[in-house]
């Protein structure tokens, strides 16, 4: 795991951390699992996202990504859900005919928690101390 991505004009440390679950949270994950994590891989490669830590429940997903600061959380979201969820019905019909037949495979909603190399109190205190008066 890189701690610092490195750019044309910047560097960066973007790692979130997603929390979702499937349409009316059915237990369905164990029977998917495997595809939801090549899926997963394909979209992290696609999308340039490293996968620090994944870890699928039956009914819900964590997923800890490091990215570039182009990408919002919200696009990082639907990325990882709209691919998944698409290719996930496909492979699996009876599990859409049993559970999903309203169409969609992820609820809407989702969690998300940054993490940083620093915490919120270095940063204020740090922004405090170097604050300039003016002469």
């Amino acid at each position: 795991m890189e701690e610092y991505r490195s750019h044309a004009h910047s560097v960066s440390s973007c790692k979130y951390h997603f929390v979702w679950c499937p349409k009316y949270r059915h237990p369905v994950l164990g029977m998917v699992e495997d595809d939801v994590r090549e899926l997963f891989d394909e979209t992290a490669g696609h999308f340039g996202h490293e996968i620090l830590a994944l870890e699928i429940a039956d009914d819900h997903v964590h997923l800890f990504v490091q990215t570039d600061p182009k990408h919002s959380p919200a696009d990082i979201a639907r990325q990882f859900k709209s691919y998944s969820g698409k290719h996930s019905l496909e492979r699996y019909p009876e599990i859409r005919e049993s559970y999903f037949w309203g169409g969609g495979f992820w609820k809407v909603g989702y969690y998300v928690g940054t993490t940083g190399a620093v915490s919120e109190e270095v940063v204020e205190r740090y922004i405090e101390e170097t604050e300039h008066v003016p002469e």
